[in-house]
This record gives structure tokens, C-alpha cells and sequence, in this order.
């Protein structure tokens, strides 16, 4: 999951190859040592459309 933002980064232009396998391998670096913290947060919405009144 982490190496596909990256890539996505990447294939965006906002970041080089380089920058991008650099970041991905510092992340598997710090998942092999214990060292890494992810999160990802979900938020979920729901609402109904109140009914018209009637008179």
C-alpha cells in the first residue's frame, strides 16, 4: 500500500523516481526494525432527506 502512493506520487510528477524508491525502501526499512507507524483514517457519512411536512 505504501510503495503504490509512492508510485502514484510518482506517476503525478509531484515526486522523482528516485524520491519515491528512496521513501519506499525507508519505509520497508522501518517495518523490518518495528519502526513504522500507519494509519489510515475512515470516516463515514450518512443523512437522510427529511420527509416534507404536511399540513
Amino acid at each position: 500500500m505504501l510503495t503504490d502512493f509512492a508510485n502514484t506520487a510518482h506517476t503525478l510528477e509531484a515526486i522523482t523516481a528516485d524520491q519515491a524508491r528512496e521513501w519506499s525502501t525507508e519505509q520497508a526499512r522501518r517495518a523490518t526494525t518495528g519502526r513504522l507507524f500507519f494509519a489510515v483514517p475512515v470516516f463515514l457519512a450518512s443523512a437522510r432527506r427529511p420527509e416534507p411536512a404536511t399540513s
